[in-house]
């Protein structure tokens, strides 16, 4: 008898749909690339109303092409909660003040219970020191664990 394999939820944050047209960074757009064709039929993938937010910055024609990229993946949307939350991160340190749209991803994130986060952001989301602040708040609230990954991180070798 085979085990049904869990289904593994995720949230991209605007890195992902970014590099699917990063010309200038070759490697991560194949591998984005390659993780989005996976993603579809592999993954449960979120987005939030950040994200969207955030990819209606970008500069015509790459707006259209962005948003377009995402127009099927289902969408949440921030909260009070998620906004206090994000706050919090914020406060603690585990992420700077000036990157409040990046506390916001993980706290959308979280408050879904997503199982990962994944990123390009190596600054402010990726990055081991500020996963384990994030991951000691969420302890201390009670919250969901999520870990905060690369595409490549996610897609089979």
């Amino acid at each position: 008898m085979k085990l049904l394999e869990p289904i593994v939820k995720l949230y991209l944050d605007t890195t992902i749909p970014s590099y699917l047209f990063a010309a200038d960074s070759p490697a991560r757009m194949a591998i984005t690339r390659r993780f989005m064709q996976l993603g579809q039929s592999e993954y449960e993938m979120i987005i939030s109303d950040i994200v969207v937010k955030e990819l209606k910055r970008a500069a015509e024609p790459k707006r259209q092409w962005l948003l377009e990229s995402v127009k099927d993946i289902p969408m949440t949307t921030s909260t009070l909660e998620s906004f206090e939350l994000a706050g919090a991160y914020v406060q603690a340190g585990a992420l700077p003040p000036a990157s409040f749209d990046d506390a916001h991803h993980v706290a959308i994130a979280t408050l879904s219970k997503v199982d990962a986060l994944i990123s390009w952001n190596f600054g402010h989301l990726v990055n081991i020191r500020r996963a384990k602040a994030i991951a000691a708040i969420n302890a201390s609230r009670g919250l969901y664990h999520i870990e905060i990954l690369t595409p490549e991180e996610v897609i089979p070798a």
